[in-house]
């Protein structure tokens, strides 16, 4: 046998021996080497909302933030209502939700309701100017660029684009591939006032949260995101026949028995954001005093009258301290976003 055929043969036998030693070698390197993606992280959120509303309430709200902690949640959601509709809009009480609000363990984010501002001019809440308990608002509760509680993360808010300076509240921040934005949308009819003349207050903040909402979903488009979660205090009303409206006139602003919809550009604008939106949309507001609140439906309709299947509305738990919403982002889901309502602990 010559040298070549001799050192083909012994090839041959090595072989098998060698792609063992091969398979055992590699197998390490794959753990050990270039690791595997990690998974997606799963977000847990507490959606609450009208909570305290007196101050009999506020030790079960205090004992709520503990316990989400405990839960070991992930980020908290107040989507306005910090005192009750007929309580003082006072600097104490705004002062006395401030600091306890601001001992949450987890980040928070608030967004500002009707009974924490727009309603403070009635003589029950202390006959307050409504822009000006807004304005302190502002002050005590969106001090900085971050959540509230005593672990804060960093906001982006409107306030940092020279047009829109004053409005602190409007807010957006990422929860992995889910934005969300925060707008300050009261109820009451998004605090429009029937009264003639120019409605400034609601005209002005109409056009901020226009700006901000679209801003938000070009982001959301940009960064190709999962899904978008809106917060705001007032619900809709998607159930008034809005669709069917035209647009409002002067004639609205002057004519007491004809009401005039405060979220109609709100709707549309919401209706045609979505439509062009390739993910998921969540809209969080409080439930309606004495309904019960808590609540999920598909309440957007397109041009056409056919259901926007990516919008979906949450309508959070009232007028009680003995539940609280769930809210489940798990990403790259065909359905991102889950929720359930929660009981939650009671201080007697």
């Amino acid at each position: 046998m010559n040298a070549s055929r001799r050192a083909l043969t012994v090839v041959t036998a090595l072989l098998p021996l060698l792609c063992a030693a091969g398979m055992a070698w590699a197998a390490p390197a794959s753990r050990g080497g270039k690791a595997a993606p990690p998974k997606p992280q799963v977000t847990r959120i507490a959606l609450i909302a009208d909570l305290p509303q007196w101050p009999a309430a506020e030790a079960n709200a205090a004992a709520l933030l503990d316990n989400f902690a405990e839960r070991k949640l992930d980020l908290v959601i107040h989507a306005g209502g910090i005192k009750g509709d007929t309580e003082s809009c006072s600097d104490a009480v705004l002062t006395s939700r401030q600091q306890l609000i601001s001992q949450s363990p987890l980040p928070l984010i608030y967004v500002p309701g009707e009974t924490d501002w727009a309603e403070c001019k009635q003589p029950v809440n202390g006959g307050f100017d409504a822009v000006e308990r807004l304005n302190r608002l502002r002050e005590l509760f969106f001090p900085e660029d971050a959540t509230l509680g005593r672990n804060p993360r960093p906001v982006l808010r409107q306030s940092d684009q020279a047009l829109f300076r004053s409005f602190r509240e409007n807010m957006r921040i990422s929860v992995g591939d889910i934005l969300i934005v925060g707008l300050n949308v009261p109820g009451d009819n998004n605090h429009y006032r029937n009264e003639g003349g120019r409605n400034s207050e609601f005209e002005d903040r109409r056009e901020a949260n226009r700006q901000w909402l679209a801003r938000a979903f070009s982001v959301a488009r940009q960064r190709d995101m999962d899904g978008i979660v809106v917060v705001a205090h007032g619900d809709p009303q998607f159930a008034n026949g809005w669709e069917k409206k035209g647009r409002p006139s002067l004639l609205d602003g002057f004519m007491r028995h004809r009401t005039r919809d405060g979220y109609l550009e709100y709707k549309r604008q919401l209706r045609e954001l979505t439509a062009r939106f390739r993910g998921q949309v969540l809209l969080v507001h409080a439930g309606e005093s004495g309904s019960g609140g808590f609540g999920t439906d598909k309440p957007l309709r397109d041009s056409a009258g056919k259901i926007l299947q990516n919008f979906t509305r949450v309508s959070l738990p009232t007028d009680t301290v003995a539940q609280w919403v769930e809210l489940v982002i798990t990403p790259k889901a065909a359905s991102p976003f889950s929720v359930t309502l929660r009981d939650a602990p009671v201080v007697h």
